[in-house]
């Protein structure tokens, strides 16, 4: 998952709002009775994806192991009876290899850096300003676009990134913010060196009754991972992807039904697949009925469902509303030391396209499990690109377990019961849209 996953106060309250239509799901009978609950082996089979995937250790999007990562995908798709076909993508990445801010007589390393780097072809110059705020209310106040704003840490830099629109954002050390601050300087510099670069990665789509025209269920989850081999974020979402299509091949689904497993690449530096997926698929997935993310369901907590959101800044016809130049970018790089300015993903986070018969769906599915089910607002993982542009989505992670983007993130660390109840979940609002209730007859 980004690291956005879990900031749920980052956005502010809702822009607009629209309705939009259940595509029809309500007339939709399953064959078969019920969901069944899953087999004795899913725990086994499930932790054994997580063990492989991690055993190609740190594959982050465009690496041998993230093309290793996506040739398992696709080996084990098409042991589930799907029909497999790879998808690739190239994006631009840079690597920031340092950076300095030159003000008056003064000259200080920046620890972080918010920009553009793929448009800034020299120096960074202008306006200073230092805030010493860290609450959002007293930020938001602040005059601070077009300038560059100087933060001591990196506390207050999404939320100035997001809110605001900088020249730059910049983190300092405390005692170099210190030294600034006593200086006076009003305006100044920003000097830095770095490589842009090329990547390639690949979606993994495995089909299951596809036909032309379908009304369809799409499962992801991301495979790639950052700073660590991802074992939790996300090799977990993958495992749950991949046996409930096995357990699906066996289900006879509604002859004018069709599901998509998707395994995204590149999702870590700025949901890179699943914005080469919906730039590809624009002729399909207006047919898409549900998209259900899985990303980093091994922890040992709550089981937290992004449904708070409702539907809200959903276009009124199909389409993107993110920046079209970002589409193949890097947000960021695996150092974590520069991030593209966060307010050209506002989009992602001002809408949300949960209607009353997911969330209500949902509901149902999370009672009995015996773990807390939380609805949320927000969460940062591919699902919302797909929301934004007018597809009802939403997505599933389990808080706790060991600390995620760093070693620690190993199958050791990896809570199994977590997995198969967020699997029991997805899987019984699967079940809810394939065999709606008849409380759901009209809704939406």
């Amino acid at each position: 998952m980004t690291s956005t996953k879990q900031s749920r106060n980052v956005i502010g309250p809702a822009l607009w709002a629209v309705a939009v239509l259940f595509a029809g799901g309500a007339a939709t009978q399953l064959q078969s009775q019920s969901v069944p609950a899953l087999d004795p082996g899913f725990k086994s089979r499930a932790m054994a994806h997580v063990r492989q995937l991690a055993a190609f250790g740190v594959h982050e999007a465009g690496t041998i192991g993230d093309r290793r990562a996506a040739h398992y995908i696709r080996q084990q798709m098409k042991k589930a009876g799907l029909s497999v076909a790879n998808e690739p993508f190239t994006f631009q990445s840079f690597v920031l290899e340092n950076a300095v801010l030159e003000a008056g007589t003064e000259k200080a390393d920046i620890i972080r850096l918010g920009f553009n780097p793929y448009s800034a072809k020299g120096p960074i110059s202008g306006e200073l300003a230092l805030v010493t705020a860290t609450d959002q209310p007293s930020i938001l106040k602040a005059d601070l676009d077009g300038k560059l704003v100087v933060l001591a840490g990196n506390g207050s830099f999404n939320i100035v990134s997001f809110h605001k629109k900088p020249k730059a954002v910049l983190s300092l050390s405390a005692p170099d913010f210190e030294r600034l601050k006593a200086s006076g300087a009003s305006s100044g510099e920003i000097r830095f060196r770095g490589k842009l670069g090329t990547g390639k990665s690949s979606n993994i789509v495995g089909a299951l009754g596809a036909k032309p025209g379908a009304r369809e269920i799409i499962l992801s989850a991301h495979y790639d991972s950052w700073r660590g081999p991802g074992a939790n974020d996300n090799a977990t979402g993958v495992a749950v992807v991949l046996e409930l299509a096995r357990y699906l091949h066996s289900v006879k689904l509604p002859p004018k039904m069709s599901m998509r497993f998707v395994a995204f690449g590149g999702e870590e530096p700025g949901w890179l697949g699943s914005k080469a997926y919906l730039l590809r698929h624009q002729t399909d997935l207006p047919n898409c009925e549900l998209l259900f993310n899985i990303d980093q369901v091994g922890g040992d907590g709550a089981i937290y469902t992004d449904t708070r959101g409702g539907i809200r800044g959903v276009p009124d016809k199909f389409g993107s509303q993110l920046p079209g130049e970002f589409a193949d970018k890097a947000a960021r790089d695996t150092n974590g030391t520069w991030r593209l300015l966060m307010s050209s993903e506002r989009p992602l986070y001002a809408s949300s396209n949960v209607p009353e018969w997911l969330r209500s769906a949902v509901s149902r599915a999370g009672m009995g499990l015996g773990r807390k089910v939380i609805a949320q607002d927000g969460s940062g993982s591919d699902h919302r690109v797909f929301g934004q542009a007018g597809v009802v989505a939403t997505d599933i992670t389990v808080e706790g377990g060991a600390q995620t983007h760093a070693p620690t993130d190993v199958p050791a660390a990896v809570d199994a019961d977590s997995v198969e109840l967020a699997a029991r979940l997805v899987l019984a609002v699967i079940e809810d849209v394939l065999n709606p209730k008849p409380n759901l007859q009209g809704m939406e």
